[in-house]
């Protein structure tokens, strides 16, 4: 892959109220009519069923799945898992094949031999990972040869947060799909106020990335928006220097009220936190320890 692409999200399980199961197999097939050819999804998205939706639509189209799974010390439970995938996605081979999150005390060694594994039976064509930083990807390219791939979230408002990343995966060759392309948006930049004379922050957002050569994961349910988004993205933009300055800094854990939740779910207190009903990954007692240890 060189020229960047858009990719389909379907992550719709943060608002499970709003989520239409006719409008997502409609959006499905105007993004295949559109060109689209690339699809993201993961395992726990509303628990499988978002993959079988997918594999009763693109069967036997040229359509490219970024999978994301759950990681486990455990190569039993993680083969039962792909194979389980492969067949809710009524496919041979997933294209991108990656950890959803990673976990402090994760095998290197032993995702990578799982992946090889299935990389030689034809089961993967490649891997990437979800959500792991700088150091995680460089400590696992000293076991993994072979070409990878990197999901993260990123936009204008954590640009500079991410600088490091993106230098490092245009030095190595390493493409990156974005999600969240529009969270947290500038809100006081003359270039981007001039901009929004035009367009949405979403549309800047698109301009902005193709700038960069990241492959955004746009999400929508809204043929009309799906549209809008397709065609700012097939449109020549001269180079755009935003010049975002760092809008982000440290701040003590003890300070943090609440903080909003890509998934949805809040623990209101440490008793539901450490009982975890609703099964986050990582759990909170899992970030609580890797965040003890770094």
């Amino acid at each position: 892959m060189h020229k960047n692409k858009l990719i389909f999200g379907t992550g719709f399980n943060e608002n499970p109220k709003n989520f239409s199961k006719k409008k997502f197999i409609n959006s499905i097939n105007l993004c295949v009519d559109r060109g689209i050819s690339f699809f993201d999804t993961a395992d726990n998205y509303f628990d499988g069923d978002i993959q079988k939706i997918l594999g009763n639509e693109i069967t036997k189209k040229n359509i490219s799945i970024i999978n994301k799974f759950l990681i486990l010390n455990n190569k039993e439970i993680l083969q039962k898992n792909l194979d389980a995938a492969l067949k809710r996605l009524k496919k041979d081979k997933i294209e991108f094949y990656m950890p959803h999150w990673p976990k402090f005390d994760m095998d290197y060694n032993l995702i990578i031999d799982f992946v090889m594994e299935n990389i030689e039976k034809g089961k993967i064509k490649n891997f990437g990972l979800s959500n792991f930083n700088l150091r995680m990807i460089k400590n696992l390219r000293k076991i993994f040869k072979k070409k990878i791939f990197i999901q993260t979230e990123l936009n204008l408002g954590n640009y500079n947060y991410n600088k490091e990343l993106i230098k490092y995966c245009e030095k190595e060759s390493i493409d990156i799909f974005a999600y969240k392309i529009s969270d947290n948006f500038p809100k006081n930049s003359k270039k981007i106020n001039k901009l929004k004379e035009n367009y949405n922050e979403y549309e800047i957002s698109l301009m902005w990335l193709k700038n960069i050569k990241v492959f955004p994961i746009i999400k929508s349910l809204k043929k009309k928006n799906i549209i809008k988004n397709i065609e700012i993205f097939k449109k020549k933009f001269n180079m755009i220097n935003f010049n975002i300055k760092n809008n982000y800094k440290s701040i003590l854990i003890k300070k943090i009220n609440k903080l909003n939740s890509g998934s949805n779910v809040i623990y209101n207190n440490m008793i539901e936190a450490k009982k975890n009903k609703k099964k986050l990954f990582p759990s909170p007692r899992d970030i609580s320890k890797e965040i003890k240890i770094y």
